[in-house]
């Protein structure tokens, strides 16, 4: 998913003064008049058609059978993949001394004429009047041309873009990719989005076109479900949309975390931050019982630089919300934790910060904790050699009983936050939600993305998941444990009496 804005009208806007912006679209600068008959204007418009069939080529990898058909997902998606090729190819050749190449100007022309719907008809009228090319261009941007539900973000963007630029007349596009003194970083600076090339400027569009958020970053479009009644499970659409949120920057990830809490009911003074080292943060919300025996429910926020991360892990911190969302009205007898851990990625940093952080009294508090990671591919799994076996015996159980798939498997080469409570004694389990034959091939790549999600199998997980914590409230999961040991104790005391 990437970018096609009103980034794009300043894509171009930002090129020409200030004081034509409020124009409409025009032709390149000595292509304008009875005909693009010179050798330049050819080679503009063979440049414009080479970037509007790319354009469509980024849109075409988009398969249809991946985007929701309702709401607004599949029409932003489709537009932040246009915008973010369109935005790359203008800014690869940045203007030198004599100004931008012919193909960054069909790029920039390209990306006015699909963000500005007051000025197409005469920019299509002009490009039809060119000829045989012309008109061939003309078409192909009809064919792109933004959906209705896109053009607010497509606004926002040109209000961001503008306010990076600074708002003075005589700013060029150059001089928001200069890595001069307003670029500060990788994310804002106080006027706006820090974009210093062409890379940071389409991530940051394809970000910016995410139908998830607005403008203050902070801010989430998207909206859960009113406070819902109890035990009530979310609506299919709601789970879909949630999950294709996916942030592409940590930052903005545990953001939205926060935000999403709230949503599903957290107050504000109920979202506790946990340092993990590096500004990143592990979200703790707590759901009172009657009693002080814990339950912990974790997944973690986080990423690697490749690919999405809809999969590893989006997935599982929108399920921890969702549960708490679930749970946080019931009477139950145990206290339910919940956490969105930090730096998974970097080896557990934030499960382990979390773990090492508790006193010994407050560990053995903590009757079980269930890791969710890496949901809604093909199945429900849990992780046979990652997890205690009365946990895996448990929720076999609830399986069973509930008509829920579920297939205990062991899977070599990774790890998760189960370990961390696993190390220190504390029974863990990992549920996750792609078979050894395709997980691989998603997580940490570019195939992490929401076109690998499967909802039945998200939703699948999420019921059973709900029903092990309702069973788990019913009495510990360390009792079955004790009892075991007790038991063998005595086994081994009549066997050394016989000896």
């Amino acid at each position: 998913m990437r970018k096609i804005t009103r980034l794009l009208a300043l894509l171009v806007c930002a090129a020409l003064p200030a004081t034509a912006w409020p124009q409409t679209v025009m032709a390149p600068a000595g292509m304008r008049g009875a005909g693009l008959v010179t050798p330049a204007g050819r080679a503009f418009l063979f440049s414009l058609n080479f970037h509007l069939d790319q354009a469509a080529l980024r849109f075409g990898t988009l398969s249809a059978g991946s985007l929701p058909q309702t709401g607004t997902i599949a029409a932003y998606a489709r537009e932040a993949e246009v915008a973010r090729y369109l935005g790359k190819a203008a800014l690869a050749t940045t203007p030198q001394a004599v100004g931008p190449s012919i193909p960054a100007q069909a790029a920039r022309f390209a990306a006015q004429a699909l963000a500005d719907p007051a000025a197409r008809p005469r920019t299509l009228a002009f490009l039809r009047a060119q000829g045989a090319l012309g008109a061939e261009a003309a078409e192909k941007i009809e064919a792109l041309s933004p959906k209705p539900e896109a053009l607010e973000s497509i606004r926002r963007l040109a209000d961001d873009l503008l306010a990076a630029s600074g708002g003075g007349s005589g700013n060029h596009l150059e001089r928001f990719f200069s890595g001069g003194e307003e670029s500060l970083g990788n994310e804002r600076n106080a006027s706006g989005p820090v974009l210093t090339d062409p890379e940071a400027f389409a991530s940051y569009a394809e970000r910016r076109f995410h139908p998830g958020l607005l403008r203050s970053g902070a801010a989430v479009a998207y909206k859960k479900a009113s406070h819902p009644a109890v035990e009530a499970v979310p609506g299919d659409k709601e789970l879909s949309d949630e999950v294709a949120l996916s942030p592409l920057t940590n930052p903005e990830r545990e953001r939205l975390v926060v935000e999403l809490f709230r949503q599903a009911g957290a107050q504000a003074s109920e979202i506790r931050l946990q340092d993990s080292g590096r500004g990143r943060n592990n979200i703790i919300v707590v759901k009172k019982g009657r009693s002080d025996r814990v339950v912990v429910v974790g997944g973690h926020h986080d990423k690697v630089s490749e690919g999405a991360g809809t999969i590893d892990n989006w997935t599982g911190a929108t399920m921890v919300i969702n549960l708490y969302q679930a749970m946080r009205d019931l009477d139950t007898e145990a206290t339910y934790v919940f956490i969105a851990f930090a730096r998974e990625e970097e080896g557990l940093l934030g499960s382990s910060r979390y773990v090492d952080g508790l006193s010994k009294d407050q560990r053995s508090k903590i009757d079980a904790m269930i890791n969710l990671d890496t949901l809604g591919v093909d199945g429900t799994f849990s992780w046979k050699n990652n997890s205690t076996r009365s946990l895996l015996d448990l929720i076999a159980k609830t399986a069973g009983e509930e008509r829920l798939d579920l297939v205990e498997t062991v899977l070599y080469g990774g790890d998760a936050d189960s370990s961390s409570f696993r190390r220190v004694g504390i029974a863990a389990m990992t549920v996750f939600g792609a078979s050894d034959a395709v997980i691989w091939d998603i997580i940490h790549s570019a195939n992490d993305n929401f076109a690998a999600f499967s909802l039945p199998n998200y939703k699948n997980a999420y019921l059973l998941t709900l029903a092990l914590l309702k069973r788990m409230d019913h009495g510990p999961v360390r009792a079955g444990l004790a009892a075991l040991a007790s038991a063998a104790s005595r086994l081994a005391a009549r066997l050394i009496g016989r000896g």
